[in-house]
């Protein structure tokens, strides 16, 4: 199932400073964050480069809100907040 992120989104360990900052922000593990929302946390990280930007929880927050799955076994994942996202989900 989380072959994706290490194959297709270039997802590695260790993560990056700015993955651990996110998942304690959010308090969660990464494999409760669905993953589409490493899909985003990826391609953030990849645009910011590629700009020679910072990278930046809260500009990353700006675009993006947190939705909780239903409990008990509920994923975490990020949906465009009322500004709107900059990507779309990978499939």
């Amino acid at each position: 199932m989380y072959r994706c992120f290490f194959r297709d989104l270039g997802v590695c360990l260790p993560f990056t400073q700015f993955e651990c900052d996110f998942l304690n922000f959010v308090n969660v593990a990464p494999c409760q964050l669905h993953p589409n929302s490493c899909g985003f946390l990826r391609a953030f990280q990849v645009l910011c480069s590629a700009l020679g930007v910072g990278v930046s929880l809260p500009i990353f927050l700006h675009f993006y809100q947190l939705k909780l799955g239903k409990t008990p076994l509920g994923w975490v994942s990020l949906n465009r907040s009322k500004v709107g996202g900059l990507f779309q989900l990978y499939s």
